[in-house]
C-alpha cells in the first residue's frame, strides 16, 4: 500500500514537471507576434469601464490631482475609448473621444468645455503630442491594431524575479510610421501570465524618453489579469504621470454605444 502511495505521488511530480517545461518550451519557440497575440487572448475585455485617480508630478515637484473616466469598447471595425476628466473645475469636462479602426487611420476629437458644443479633430501629426499636460500624448491613449505594427523578440529577461519577453514593436503602417513620435517600443512581458509590465518608449531619433510601468496586479478571472496602478516617468520633460483604478467594470452597461457619440459629450452627458 505504502509503495502504491510512493508510486502514484512520483507519477504526479512527473506529470507537473511535464507540464512545466512543455509551457516553457511552448514559450521559449513563441515568436514576437505570438506574444502579442496571446497577451490580446488573454488580456482584452470588448467592454471596459475605469475610475482613476491621475497625479501629475511636474519638475518642481508640485503634484495636481485629477479624477478621470475611462471608457472602452469594441466594436465590429476595430474600438471606441472616451476619457473624461471630471475634476478639479479647471478641467472638468476636458474629453478625448478616438475612433479606432482596424482598416484606416483613426479618428480623435478634443473637447474643451470652453470651446463651446464643438469637438477639435486632432490633425494629422498632432497624435505625438502630450494630452493635457500628462505624459500621455494622444497615440498612447488608444490601441492600435497589431498588423500595423512588427514585433521583434528581444533576449529574455529576469526582472524583479520573474521571467520576462522583451518585444521591439516597430509602426511599420505607412500612415502611423509618419504620424508616431516613436520610432519604436520595447514591451516587458511577464511569462507565466503574458501581461506587459513595462514599456519603453524610444522617439523618432531612437533616444529613450520615457517608460510606463504597470504594477498592482490583479487576476480579473481566467486568465485575465489587469494592473490596479501604472506610472510614467518622462525622462525628456522630468515629468512624472501616475494613475491609479479605483473601480472597474466589463458591463457592457457601463459603455453603451451612444457613450461613444459626439452629442453624448457636447450635450454635457458625459459629466452625469
Amino acid at each position: 500500500m505504502k509503495r502504491a502511495k510512493r508510486l502514484a505521488f512520483s507519477q504526479i511530480v512527473f506529470f507537473c514537471a511535464l507540464v512545466f517545461f512543455s509551457t516553457n518550451g511552448f514559450a521559449d519557440n513563441l515568436t514576437g507576434r505570438q506574444i502579442i497575440d496571446e497577451i490580446e487572448k488573454r488580456h482584452d475585455m470588448p467592454y471596459e469601464f475605469e475610475n482613476q485617480v491621475m497625479v501629475l508630478v511636474g519638475p518642481d515637484r508640485q503634484k495636481e490631482q485629477r479624477q478621470v473616466r475611462r471608457y472602452k469598447r469594441d466594436t465590429e471595425d476595430g474600438a471606441r475609448y472616451l476619457l473624461v476628466f471630471h475634476e478639479p473645475a479647471g478641467v472638468r469636462g476636458t474629453s478625448l473621444l478616438t475612433w479606432q479602426f482596424d482598416d484606416k487611420p483613426d479618428d480623435q476629437w478634443l473637447y474643451l468645455p470652453a470651446m463651446g458644443k464643438k469637438l477639435k479633430r486632432i490633425a494629422e501629426g498632432g497624435k505625438r503630442n502630450y494630452f493635457m499636460g500628462t505624459d500621455y500624448t494622444y497615440e498612447d491613449l488608444a490601441s492600435e491594431p497589431r498588423d500595423k505594427f512588427s514585433y521583434e523578440r528581444q533576449p529574455d529577461q529576469t526582472i524583479d524575479g520573474q521571467d520576462h519577453f522583451i518585444i521591439k514593436a516597430i509602426p511599420v503602417d505607412p500612415k502611423l510610421k509618419q504620424e508616431s513620435g516613436y520610432d519604436y517600443q520595447l514591451m516587458y512581458v511577464r511569462k507565466d501570465i503574458f501581461f506587459t509590465t513595462r514599456i519603453d518608449y524610444y522617439n523618432r531619433r531612437g533616444k529613450f524618453i520615457k517608460q510606463q510601468n504597470y504594477q498592482k496586479l490583479y487576476n480579473v478571472k481566467g486568465d485575465t489579469w489587469r494592473a490596479n496602478f501604472s506610472i510614467i516617468k518622462n525622462a525628456a520633460e522630468n515629468h512624472v504621470t501616475a494613475v491609479q483604478v479605483v473601480g472597474r467594470s466589463f458591463d457592457e452597461a457601463y459603455v453603451p454605444e451612444g457613450v461613444f457619440a459626439h452629442r453624448f459629450i457636447t450635450s454635457g452627458r458625459h459629466l452625469r
